[in-house]
């Protein structure tokens, strides 16, 4: 019988016996390879439309190509003895009603028998699966798991919250108990100063080690995973499809790499076609609208998603194709804490939502349960959404192929089209991409530590006794004239060595005359703040910094520090910015009248909420206070030597990053609870509670009182953070 697979999935109904008994014999003679597994897929998907008669073959042939997730919900009386106990060996011991599938279980099976493993598999096989089965198992003390982002963390504490029996950790500031589940950034590992032995140790994104991906985090990421492996942890480590993996690390660390293209949904992909920009817009917003199931538009960069999310919500009012206008809960926050006339707040009434990593954590993440709940029919999106959260869609429309300002690469393509489709709900995922599908080509990951290749200086001093021959006249380079003790120091900053070195040297030929701008503590004064970001872009950022740059970070920042709320800070902002286009305007003789102001505003207004939200997350909330510390510890031990005071910036960094919220309620951010909320509480919790525990436990019994004064959409969010 000759088969042509693109036809096949095609069809939507298979009710002749006849022919359903010849498409499943074709399988049966290959059901091992994808083409098989590709049609098994199809007929899951049309299976209320398959012939009655044929499905217990069926059945067999989805027990033979170990789809066992998919047997759960069928009647199994047709399966034969032999396939039921096979079925068994699939089932999990530990998490009630879940059977793995035939890949899952060859690396649960190594797992279990204390193997170190790494997976390279598509977005669809289930790896955060694996994570829940070893914490189910409860045979573990501590488990540290390293996500990549914020959002992935809250993700996973949510999945593991079930597990009583387990104390979360997911910031410095938590206390471990007998048993943790320890779900941090590379960066908390390392600021974790009392983090026990780790007993088993998880990293999930691990190509982010790579030099080849370019992550600016990649140096913490490689000193923690070293730091943690020097234990002799088991471990597992997961990443999205790769060819390869050093062969350096994976016999250092004895590990078993498995590498497969297994997956539970079909993809279908298609190139679209456009004569010009105008066209290509046009051609992706008709064919959302004619769409049934919400769907991902992927763009290159946080402005242009939001960009074209307004023009998609144009084209809708201009054909009068907007369904029944929403008002979801965020609008209400949105209305108090941002601006009434936000764009966003349009766009969510629309049934429009954009998804990018410069707005708070909470908005996205109350975006994507809308999506996920069909309250919304779209979601613009950039890398934030493909690398930082696990979701998914029937829809993937690539836009742009552009990443940033760089081409994506096949890597990238295969990370956003894996977005497309979802086990058990969209057993095919569409994928359109406006372009051409980028060359594929093999990509291994180095791992920087271990290779000893193309290493910085920021880990290789972090090495210890592991650096390798070859280097040992580097590292002694780098040490040359540093004191022991403040090599140390710069090695637990973990940022540019050759610049620390040389903001030592400014600040001990400098001292005395430093003495006003680096000695302050609590909220320092404009000039204070100003100078001291000077000093720290100046030589751990940039050598071209200017100080108007760094004077406009003092000024926002200590406007975020002094303001009662965001909504205030982005008001001022925003007042600045139109009486600096009005003086332009004014200065190239250009007409203001009551015609253009209020477009102005308007331009202004959206101008202002970007640049804000961008420096709350990207600035105030981790570069900053990061940068910071670093000339704390060096000002700190250069006024030492000399027997004079330092200045200690603690609580200004830590005031900044959690937008004014009390240390001890800091873990409420990472639960997702919008920092609005945690200072309209904070007055209420007494000051003697010091422990999360605390704190959570007096928030449950009094959460009524305590929140009277929450609107309703962070009521919800409170409750959720601490049922």
């Amino acid at each position: 019988m000759k088969v042509e697979v693109q036809e096949i999935l095609k069809i939507n109904k298979l009710e002749s016996i006849e022919d359903s008994f010849k498409l499943a014999k074709y399988v049966s003679s290959k059901v091992d390879d994808d083409e098989a597994r590709r049609i098994i897929i199809h007929v899951l998907e049309i299976w209320d439309n398959v012939n009655a008669q044929s499905k217990s073959i069926w059945m067999d042939l989805i027990e033979r190509a170990g789809f066992y997730p998919y047997l759960s919900d069928k009647d199994e009386t047709s399966l034969g003895i032999q396939a039921k106990i096979r079925k068994q060996w699939y089932k999990s011991e530990h998490l009630e009603g879940v059977f793995f599938h035939t890949k899952q279980k060859i690396i649960e099976q190594k797992i279990y028998k204390g193997k170190n493993v790494a997976v390279s598999a598509p977005t669809s096989f289930g790896k955060s699966l694996l994570i829940e089965e070893i914490v189910a198992r409860n045979a573990f003390n501590n488990i540290l798991i390293i996500q990549p982002t914020l959002a992935l963390i809250d993700e996973t504490r949510r999945k593991m919250s079930k597990y009583s029996n387990y104390n979360l950790v997911v910031n410095t500031l938590q206390e471990p108990r007998e048993q943790n589940i320890f779900i941090l950034t590379a960066e908390r590992v390392l600021e974790y100063e009392n983090l026990p032995v780790v007993d088993f140790f998880i990293v999930d994104e691990f190509y982010k080690v790579s030099n080849r991906r370019g992550d600016e985090r990649i140096d913490v990421l490689n000193i923690a995973i070293h730091k943690i492996l020097s234990s002799g942890p088991q471990a597992l480590f997961l990443t999205p499809s790769i060819d390869a993996l050093s062969n350096d690390f994976i016999n250092k660390y004895d590990i078993d790499f498995l590498r497969t293209d297994y997956s539970l949904v079909n993809t279908n992909i298609q190139e679209v076609r456009f004569k010009n920009n105008k066209e290509k817009k046009n051609i992706l917003f008709k064919m959302l609208t004619e769409r049934k199931e919400p769907s991902l538009v992927y763009m290159s960069s946080p402005y242009k998603a939001y960009s074209l999310a307004n023009e998609y919500k144009e084209f809708l009012c201009k054909n009068n194709l907007i369904r029944k206008q929403i008002d979801p809960p965020l609008t209400e926050w949105i209305d108090n804490n941002i601006s009434e006339d936000w764009d966003l707040k349009r766009l969510l009434n629309s049934r429009i939502g954009v998804h990018n990593g410069e707005l708070p954590r909470h908005v996205v993440t109350s975006q994507l349960e809308y999506f996920e709940e069909k309250i919304l029919d779209v979601l613009f999106v950039t890398t934030s959404l493909i690398e930082g959260v696990n979701t998914s869609a029937k829809t993937m429309f690539i836009f742009e192929t552009m990443k940033a300002k760089t081409q994506i690469d096949f890597f990238d393509y295969s990370n956003i089209k894996g977005r497309a489709g979802r086990m058990n709900k969209f057993f095919t995922g569409d994928v359109f991409i406006f372009g051409e599908i980028p060359t594929e080509e093999d990509f291994k990951i180095d791992v920087p530590f271990v290779e000893q290749k193309e290493i910085s200086d920021e880990v290789l001093i972090n090495l210890d006794d592991d650096i390798k021959e070859e280097h040992i006249d580097r590292v002694d380079n780098i040490k040359k004239d540093i004191p022991e003790d403040l090599m140390t120091l710069f090695k637990k900053n973990v940022i540019n060595i050759d610049g620390q070195k040389k903001l030592y040297r400014y600040i001990e030929d400098n001292y005395q005359s430093l003495m006003p701008t680096l000695i302050w503590s609590g909220i320092p004064d404009y000039l204070q703040l100003s100078e001291s970001l000077y000093l720290i872009y100046r030589f751990l950022e940039s050598e071209n910094i200017t100080e108007k740059y760094t004077n406009m970070l003092a000024a926002r920042s200590l406007n975020m520090i002094n303001s009662v709320s965001l909504k205030k800070v982005i008001s001022e902002h925003e007042n600045y910015l139109f009486n600096e286009e009005i003086k332009k305007m004014k200065k190239k003789k250009k007409d203001v009248n009551s015609d253009n102001i209020p477009v102005i505003k308007k331009k202004i207004k959206e101008k202002a909420i970007r640049e804000i939200l961008r420096f709350t997350r990207k600035d105030a909330g981790y570069k900053i206070p990061k940068l910071l510390n670093v000339l704390r510890t060096i000002q700190e031990y250069v006024y030492s030597q000399h027997l004079l005071p330092f200045g200690d910036y603690s609580y200004f960094s830590a005031r900044l990053e959690n937008e004014q919220v009390d240390d001890r309620l800091r873990m409420l951010i990472d639960f997702g609870v919008p920092t609005s909320a945690i200072r309209s509480i904070s007055k209420t919790i007494p000051e003697y509670l010091k422990s999360e525990e605390e704190i959570i436990f007096y928030i449950k019994i009094n959460f009524q009182s305590i929140s009277q004064n929450l609107i309703e959409y962070e009521k919800k969010l409170l409750f959720q953070a601490i049922k």
